[in-house]
C-alpha cells in the first residue's frame, strides 16, 4: 500500500523503476506489488505518460466521500424543486468517462421520466451529462470521446465531435445545459454544473421529463430553480472544503 502514497498531483505517473528506486525495493517484488494492485483497481496503466498511475476504484472511494456530503447538501434543494415542479430532478456525478445518477427524487406526476440510483450513461447525450461535460477541460473531453465515441440512442443524439463543441461552448456561454430527446425520444431536460471548492466541476443538478411539459414558463421557472440551487450547492461545497479540506476531494 505504500507505493499508493507515492502519487500525487505533481507526480500523477510514475515507472516502475522509480518506484522499487524510491521504496528500495527488487523490481521482481515491485513488479509483484503492482500487479496485485492492478488486480483491485487501485493503479492503472498510464498509456500518455507511461508507467502507472492511480486507478478507477482509487477515483471511485474518492468520490464516494464527495457523493456523501454533496448528497447531504442537494437533497433538500432537489425535493423542493420536485414539489414545486412535479418532474423528477437527478444528481448527475462523473464516474470515469460516463456520467452516474448519485441521487433522484421522482416527480409526482402519472408520465413521469425515472432513473435508478447508479444508472450510468454517455456524457454527451443528456442535460446532466452534458453540464458536465462543457466544464471539463479539452483533454479530458478528447479522452472521453476517445475512450467511448459519441453513439446515437436517438434522432437527435449529438454524434458530430464539431457540434458538439458548439454545444458544450453554447452551455458555457449560457451557465445551463438542454437536452432534446436524446437517449430517450420524447423527454426533455435541463441541467446546471456544480464545481468544487477548487472550481472544478464536481456534479450537475437536473430536471427531466416530458417535453410537452419543458415550454415557455415551465421551462424559464426550472432554468431559474436549478441555477439557484446549483449555486447554492457550490457555495455550500466551498464552505465544507475550508472547513474540512479531507471531506470534499476534487472528483
Amino acid at each position: 500500500m505504500h507505493i499508493l502514497t507515492l502519487f500525487s498531483e505533481a507526480t500523477p505517473a510514475l515507472q516502475v523503476a522509480e518506484i522499487a528506486e524510491i521504496l528500495d525495493l527488487p523490481r521482481s517484488t515491485t513488479y509483484r506489488y503492482i500487479a496485485a494492485l492492478r488486480s483491485h483497481g487501485l493503479i492503472e496503466s498510464d498509456p500518455e505518460k507511461g508507467g502507472y498511475r492511480l486507478g478507477s476504484r482509487i477515483l471511485d472511494l474518492a468520490a464516494s466521500m464527495q457523493r456523501t456530503s454533496l448528497h447531504d447538501l442537494a437533497l433538500p434543494h432537489m425535493e423542493r424543486i420536485s414539489r414545486e415542479t412535479g418532474e423528477t430532478v437527478i444528481l448527475c456525478g462523473l464516474r470515469e468517462n460516463v456520467g452516474v445518477c448519485i441521487e433522484k427524487v421522482e416527480g409526482h406526476h402519472a408520465l413521469r421520466v425515472s432513473y435508478e440510483l447508479g444508472d450510468t450513461y454517455p456524457l454527451h447525450a443528456s442535460a446532466t451529462g452534458k453540464a458536465i461535460f462543457a466544464y471539463l477541460d479539452g483533454s479530458e473531453q478528447r479522452r472521453v470521446i476517445d475512450a467511448i465515441g459519441l453513439p446515437r440512442f436517438t434522432d437527435t443524439t449529438i454524434t458530430n465531435p464539431r457540434a458538439l463543441r458548439e454545444e458544450l461552448a453554447k452551455i458555457r456561454k449560457n451557465g445551463y445545459a438542454e437536452s432534446y430527446g436524446e437517449s430517450i425520444a420524447g423527454t426533455r431536460g435541463l441541467a446546471v454544473p456544480i464545481f468544487s471548492r477548487t472550481g472544478h466541476v464536481s456534479a450537475s443538478i437536473g430536471i427531466s421529463a416530458p417535453e410537452h411539459r419543458v415550454e415557455g414558463a415551465n421551462r424559464t421557472g426550472m432554468i431559474k430553480l436549478l441555477l439557484t440551487a446549483a449555486e447554492t450547492l457550490t457555495r455550500g461545497l466551498q464552505v465544507s472544503g475550508a472547513k474540512n479540506s479531507k471531506a470534499l476531494p476534487d472528483t
